[in-house]
């Protein structure tokens, strides 16, 4: 499974099913695809596989307006590599990319006439988790740390039926390391709940989570179904008072940024040494693979992280893309990293039409932290990135670079400039 250190098992069973969801549009000048995974996250060369399949299926498509989002549920299966939670299934990330091209083929050979209408509404089922105690950051409960407090709604309407897709920023971890069955977690209770209340089909994007919990975390699957339900009724109640938008344009831009990294810690080689000890401790207490795990995933990193700091150049910059879909009024603008949530307040602050962040959409680099919050250190700035297949965090810089482009990108999505992939 996916998500967790600690766990002291694989699946046993599934609670509930895990979805692809698709949505296909089709305008004038070409056409858009929202793909919605119910998976922790997927690696940018398995989001290209998808946009290739989906393109080639849907020539009125280009790869460039495929947006490929995960919910980011940690009670799913193993679907990127992050060091320490075990091998990927080959098998089944196979079955992710059939399964999401013939729901494209799907959806594409039946389009019918839509209309729009958008709403946001209130509702928190988050908290910010970058609690200050002792001196240090932990992960705990910041009421005072910025959170998004509303939902994103998007209601299509067509001769077939309605479809609500709909956007709320909080990590999907109400269930703990301690849960062992597969599960979309709330994000499935939320979509299950606006179906069963509607009629429609419901489709869920997470947003700018990075650094926003639920208000409930190891809990049951009660608590899930209790957090689904509250953020499934503020989003039925958004769609009955959702006012028209804007239908006839169908556009995306694309761009690929170079985030800088910091430098490799100065004690990389005492963190090395550090790891060993760990590991030799942990084999001769006799502990399974499974408690063996996290002591590898540390060695592992300390390692690579030590490789790096030999080398005679700099690392290369991180690879980081940002991808924008307009239809009509709105712009699903997608963020391939665990975002930290003051980006979308910013950014929904600072532009005249609704725009509705995608957050481990495309890919999933790790944490984005805006810059301020480094010299707070904690889980998201310090640790994280090592669970992750790179090495290095990205540095403080990259919140400005981001921010620009991001800019940038929108001006061209409302000026109907022609689509492209960027620098």
């Amino acid at each position: 499974m996916g998500g967790y250190w600690g766990r002291s098992s694989g699946a046993t069973g599934v609670h509930d099913p895990l979805f692809v969801r698709v949505v296909v549009w089709r305008g004038a000048g070409g056409g858009a695809v929202l793909i919605s995974l119910d998976l922790v996250a997927l690696t940018a060369e398995r989001v290209a596989r998808i946009r290739h399949d989906v393109s080639a299926a849907l020539p009125f498509v280009a790869q460039g307006a495929v947006l490929v989002c995960c919910s980011h549920t940690h009670a799913g299966p193993l679907t990127i590599p992050f060091r320490g939670m075990g091998d990927m299934d080959p098998a089944y990330l196979e079955q992710i990319c059939v399964a999401t091209e013939a729901c494209a083929r799907e959806a594409a050979a039946e389009l019918s006439e839509a209309s729009l209408r958008y709403a946001k509404p209130k509702v928190q089922i988050g908290i910010n988790r970058r609690q200050a105690r002792a001196g240090n950051t932990v992960l705990g409960q910041n009421p005072d740390g910025p959170v998004v407090t509303h939902a994103h709604v998007l209601v299509m309407v067509t001769a077939r039926g309605r479809a609500i897709l709909f956007q709320h920023a909080c990590h999907p971890v109400v269930l703990g390391n301690a849960n062992h069955e597969i599960s979309a977690d709330f994000p499935g209770a939320a979509c299950a709940q606006v179906e069963r209340r509607t009629g429609s089909f419901a489709v869920f994007i997470n947003g700018a989570a990075g650094d926003i919990n639920p208000r409930i975390t190891g809990g049951t699957f009660a608590d899930v179904d209790h957090l689904g339900r509250e953020l499934g009724a503020a989003v039925v109640e958004g769609a009955t008072t959702a006012t028209p938008l804007q239908a006839t344009t169908v556009n995306w831009q694309r761009r690929y940024l170079h985030l800088p990294l910091l430098s490799p810690p100065a004690a990389v080689r005492a963190v090395c040494e550090q790891a060993v000890l760990r590991l030799k401790a942990a084999l001769k207490s006799g502990g399974d693979e499974w408690a063996q795990r996290v002591s590898r995933a540390q060695l592992d990193w300390s390692r690579a992280c030590l490789n790096a700091a030999g080398q005679p150049s700099p690392p290369s910059p991180q690879v980081f893309e940002i991808q924008g879909l307009r239809i009509g009024g709105l712009v699903w603008l997608g963020m391939e990293g665990e975002i930290f949530s003051r980006y979308q307040l910013d950014i929904e602050a600072e532009q005249p039409d609704p725009v509705v962040l995608c957050g481990f959409a495309n890919g999933c680099i790790g944490y984005v932290p805006t810059s301020d919050e480094y010299a707070r250190g904690g889980y998201e700035v310090e640790t994280a990135y090592k669970v992750y297949p790179s090495v290095l965090m990205i540095a403080p810089e990259s919140d400005a670079i981001i921010r620009h482009e991001v800019v940038q990108m929108l001006a061209a999505l409302r000026a109907e400039r022609p689509a492209t992939n960027g620098p």
